[in-house]
């Protein structure tokens, strides 16, 4: 099987142009993504940190097993 490189989009999104003419490093579509980590800081991309909790306590699950999706259902009876 062939092997492709696929590298991070470290200049980030660029909505201006077709897939097929995106400029090198960019994306189409990106979301809650950053480009350096500033812990390491090095450029790897990684997913960007929340702003503040959503919760003050603990919802469901435990340090094991944490809360991955939370999403609203609206019912009409």
């Amino acid at each position: 099987m062939a092997k492709a490189e696929l590298p991070f989009p470290l200049k980030g999104l660029n909505k201006g142009m077709a897939a097929s003419k995106q400029p090198p490093l960019t994306s189409l579509d990106m979301n809650n993504v950053r480009p350096y980590d500033v812990d390491d800081n090095r450029a790897r991309g990684g997913q960007r940190p929340g702003l503040k909790l959503a919760y003050s306590q603990r919802i469901g699950g435990s340090a094991n097993y944490p809360v991955v999706a939370i999403l609203q259902v609206t019912t009409v009876v």
